[in-house]
């Protein structure tokens, strides 16, 4: 061993301490190791920084901005609205079939941003007695990770390993070339995972039952937009203010409050509206008025318009009590934002009611906030501040026809385009990007905000490993190694330790980790058995990909988990079962459909 393999390992085994650890973030952990082989030299500046600019992550990046474009004009909205009738039917049908639309969609949209829409819709259908959300959301989060893996573009893994492999000469993947065995694998894991969810997941706690659809007041602000039917007339000439519970406190125009009457004030464009009104009219009479609803942040810096609403409960001991209005939303983070605040329907009337509810400790225990923003978040901020998670209420906003035709459009050009190999993925994502940011279907600040950055620089960090890695000699050097244990095993068994160690390490690393550190000593590997590294290179794709048996495995599974429903056992029991099922089938499995030797 040299002294630069040697410092390479000692490199890997410090960040897979520190991944397993979580002492940092992914994305730290992986800084760690880009500046660890910058300032030992064993990569070039360039080459230190090359991840930022590397297909597969750009690829990825593109990729996640027409999925928020997706998300934002309510393309998979409307998707996941048509299978509501689905609910009917019984659970035996229903949550195999669920599972499989769950699949079919991540095969072509983000993994994550699928899921989270579904964990979504299925909360708030939970709060109506429809369906028992604890016996659907791990099935749709493992289905959700399955069906990603069947095409080239489900996942970012799969992305990283036809990268890797491109780079290594074996030639990069095309779209539909390990789609067999991924259906394969979701098919037969369907009936496995309602089996078992049936028999070992808990009912939803009766405590969190909570409808949301009660008349509780809340106080927020709006905005009268262009063209509203408000603009020109009195406040309450408009019939829609007098058939529901809906209470005009004050008018803002500008930074000034109005101190005339209130209702013989004409309103014009651009007016702020504070309101006492209920979650009915918050979510369906608004629209209907041409109301933006703003929240209840004094500075009113931004307008940050949304569909979703998660409402918490503020309980006994949390640190937000006694506090202020402005000085809670001042606490939360940036990408949280205060919507509405639960008012006292028998105090609406007072002269006084405005003065109060901008005092200090108005903030008491049993007061409902509405938050909207990142959902991950905001269950983070509750499960660590005594907040009372309660439920998601989704809303059907105006959104022009045009903009759901060209945001699907854009995710269609990308598909076809790869497909059919007319273009590379990189080439037919930028056109997608184009397309949708061209004709103003996705803004670019919409997507600052709301792409996950940790996983870019988390890629682009490690990406530099697997340069070290191949320059160093290190993957070589760690196939020799690992030759002399292969060497005398049928092939099943050779990608069936690969598949089953991928999987172990990537239930405590990340999946993208994972596959950036064991695909070189892979094809290393490959080489000197004389055998095609694709095969291989699918039990690392599919090994990192199929982490189920711990909840921090794939970010589904970790955001399913904050919910607070399932403990860690559900994951081991139901998820290792799983793991075991998939390691057998793709002992035989891949060999059989994709090995030749050479």
């Amino acid at each position: 061993m040299t002294l630069v393999i040697a410092i390479v390992i000692a490199i890997l085994l410090i960040a897979f301490a520190l991944f397993v650890s979580e002492k940092y973030t992914v994305d730290k952990t992986a800084f760690f190791i880009l500046t660890s082989l910058l300032l030992t030299g064993i990569v070039t500046p360039e080459e230190a920084v090359s991840g930022f600019s590397d297909n597969a992550v750009l690829t990825i990046l593109c990729l996640m901005i027409i999925a928020i474009g997706l998300e934002k004009n309510g393309v998979v909205s409307w998707m996941v609205q048509k299978i509501i009738p689905l609910i009917k039917l019984p659970v035996w049908i229903f949550l195999p079939l669920l599972m499989i639309i769950v699949g079919f969609l991540s095969s072509f949209v983000a993994t994550t941003a699928v899921v989270i829409v579904f964990i979504k819709l299925i909360n708030e259908l939970d709060k109506l007695g429809k369906i028992d959300r604890a016996k659907v959301l791990l099935p749709i989060s493992f289905a959700g990770i399955l069906g990603g893996s069947c095409t080239l573009m489900g996942t970012s893994t799969n992305l990283i390993v036809s990268d890797i492999s491109r780079k290594s000469g074996v030639g990069r993947f095309s779209f539909f070339e390990f789609s067999t065995a991924g259906m394969l694998f979701l098919l037969i894991s369907i009936p496995i995972i309602y089996i078992l969810a049936k028999k070992f997941l808990p009912k939803t706690p009766e405590v969190e039952t909570i409808d949301l659809h009660k008349k509780f007041g809340y106080i927020t602000t709006v905005k009268i937009r262009e063209g509203s039917k408000l603009i020109g007339k009195k406040p309450y000439e408009t019939e829609i203010w007098n058939e529901n519970d809906i209470h005009l406190i004050k008018i803002q125009r500008g930074k000034h409050y109005l101190k005339t009457d209130l209702r013989s004030e004409i309103l014009e464009e651009n007016d702020i509206l504070w309101l006492d009104l209920t979650i009915e009219d918050l979510t369906a009479q608004t629209e209907s008025l041409g109301l933006n609803i703003l929240g209840v942040d004094q500075d009113l810096i931004e307008e940050h318009f949304t569909n979703e609403y998660h409402e918490v409960i503020i309980l006994p001991n949390s640190r937000f009590i006694n506090m202020s209005i402005e000085e809670f939303n001042d606490t939360l983070p940036d990408n949280v934002y205060v919507k509405g605040v639960s008012s006292n329907l028998s105090d609406r009337h007072s002269s006084n009611y405005f003065k109060k509810f901008f005092s200090k400790k108005f903030i008491i225990p049993g007061n409902r906030v509405l938050l909207t923003g990142n959902l991950s978040e905001i269950q983070k901020i509750a499960n660590n501040n005594n907040l009372l998670f309660t439920t998601t209420v989704i809303t059907n906003p105006h959104i022009p026809t045009y903009k759901k035709v060209i945001s699907f459009a854009a995710i269609l050009v990308v598909i076809v385009l790869s497909a059919t190999n007319t273009f590379s993925i990189l080439k037919s994502c930028l056109l997608g990007v184009a397309l949708a940011l061209f004709t103003g279907c996705i803004q670019l600040k919409d997507a600052y905000e709301d792409i996950n950055w940790q996983v870019i620089f988390l890629l682009a960090g490690m990406i530099p490993l697997g340069i070290a890695m191949k320059n160093t000699g290190t993957d070589v050097y760690m196939a020799e190694h690992l030759y002399s244990v292969l060497k005398s095993v049928p092939t099943s068994v050779t990608i069936s330790i690969i598949f089953a160690f991928t999987m172990l390490m990537s239930g405590f690393v990340s999946n993208n980790a994972t596959a950036i550190i064991i695909a070189p000593i892979v094809i290393a590997i490959a080489a000197k058995l004389n055998l095609d590294p694709k095969p291989l290179l699918y039990a690392v794709m599919f090994g990192a990909n199929f982490s189920f048996y711990t909840p921090m495995g794939y970010q589904t599974n970790a955001i399913i988990y904050g919910l607070g429903i399932y403990k860690f056992k559900h994951f081991l029991i139901i998820g290792g079962v799983l793991s075991i099922v998939l390691l057998i089938l793709a002992s035989f499995l891949l060999p059989m459909l994709y090995l030749e030797a050479k």
